[in-house]
């Protein structure tokens, strides 16, 4: 199990950054952990590169306990493999 880093950019936006796989279901799994909650992504970036993703998510308007779940959910999903 891997860990996201979630990075303050200020005091209402978090950025979500990881790597995983370059599978077809991890993009989608990672924003519907933020869909079921209502949330729609400030920013995504993601790029893939041979069989690596690497994964950008800023969401403003969490509050840190949800901010820390989210980011502890997200490093559950087959395929994510580490922070940068």
């Amino acid at each position: 199990m891997s860990s996201v880093l979630a990075l303050k950019r200020n005091s209402s936006t978090v950025r979500y950054c990881f790597e995983a796989d370059a599978e077809p279901g991890v993009l989608p799994r990672a924003l519907e952990l933020l869909a079921k909650r209502g949330l729609v992504p400030a920013r995504v970036f993601a790029q893939a590169d041979a069989d690596a993703l690497s994964v950008e998510i800023e969401v403003e308007g969490l509050a840190p306990e949800t901010a820390d779940h989210v980011g502890q959910c997200l490093g559950e999903i087959v395929g994510v493999r580490a922070v940068f």
